[in-house]
This record gives structure tokens, C-alpha cells and sequence, in this order.
């Protein structure tokens, strides 16, 4: 009787993998963006930061008008006699909290809506990458930062970019 040769366990789960391996990389397509990229140059990102740069200036406008009064009601207080001096004083305090709360109120709001505002433009982003990977069938597409190297060939940053910016033109 002839003996054969028999495979170990693991020799034989070796070269398994080696055979199934070499036909999955074949169906594995894989690409990273940049997603800080992707967000400084998305032009909706462009557009909501100037509409909120715009609403900053605005704000601080009101606020030196507020300060400005403030300051004349501080100037006028040197004027008056006692009694009149303690309700103006009573009235420059309230003026001051106030003051303090527009400004405070004002940081808030901004910073909420601008916080908001990210997020959404952040969703968009996962969105069309996630459109473009099925679209050109990949089966796995990365963040940059998450990864230490990758190859330049495998960016498709532009080509993102490109797409997200062309939606946002047909649909501002």
C-alpha cells in the first residue's frame, strides 16, 4: 500500500488562504479622502462661514453701539447731584449686566449655529463619499487621519470634492 503525502492542518488553512485571499483582493477596491480637505473646500462650507462672518459683524456692531451708550451714561453721571447720581448709577449697572448678556448670548448663538452648521455640511460629506464608493464600487473608503500612510493613488479626495461641490451648485 502507497502512502500519500498528507497536508498538516495548518498547511492546508495556509494555502486556503493563499488560493481565497488572492481572489478576494481581486473584488477589494479601497480608497481614503481627506475629510478636513474636504471640508475647507466644499464651497458650502465657504458660503454658510461667510454668512456667519457676516452675522458676527453685525452683532459686534450692535455691541459697540451698546458699549458707546454705556460710556455717555458714565459720562453724564459726573454731572448730577447725589440722588439723581444713585438712580443713574442703579440704571449704568443694569445697562452693564446687560451688556454682558447680549455678548455672552451673542458667542453662544453663533458658536451653536456655526457647531450645527458643521454638522450638517459633515453629513454631507459622509453622504457623497458614501454615493461615490457605491458608484464606482469600492468596498471600503477611509478617513486620512485615521490611517499612517497610504499611497497617492488611492486619494480620492478631488474626485469627492468635485462631486460634493457640483451638487451644491444644482442645489444651493
Amino acid at each position: 500500500m502507497k502512502s500519500r503525502p498528507r497536508l498538516s492542518g495548518s498547511m492546508a488553512l495556509g494555502v486556503f488562504l493563499m488560493l481565497t485571499t488572492s481572489a478576494w483582493a481581486e473584488d477589494f477596491k479601497i480608497a481614503y479622502v481627506d475629510m478636513g480637505k474636504l471640508f475647507d473646500n466644499y464651497e458650502r462650507t465657504k458660503t454658510s462661514e461667510a454668512v456667519l462672518e457676516k452675522k458676527g459683524k453685525q452683532k459686534e456692531s450692535e455691541l459697540e453701539g451698546r458699549v458707546n451708550e454705556l460710556k455717555k451714561l458714565r459720562e453724564s453721571l459726573e454731572l448730577l447731584n447725589d440722588k439723581a447720581r444713585q438712580a443713574k448709577t442703579r440704571e449704568i449697572e443694569a445697562k452693564a449686566d446687560e451688556l454682558k448678556r447680549f455678548r455672552a448670548n451673542t458667542a453662544r448663538d453663533l458658536r451653536s449655529e456655526r457647531d450645527d452648521i458643521a454638522q450638517q455640511i459633515l453629513q454631507e460629506i459622509r453622504t457623497v463619499v458614501t454615493d461615490y464608493g457605491k458608484a464606482n464600487g469600492f468596498s471600503m473608503i477611509l478617513d486620512e487621519r485615521t490611517m499612517l500612510y497610504g499611497q497617492p493613488s488611492y486619494d480620492a479626495t478631488d474626485e469627492v470634492l468635485t462631486l460634493l461641490n457640483s451638487r451644491h451648485k444644482g442645489n444651493p
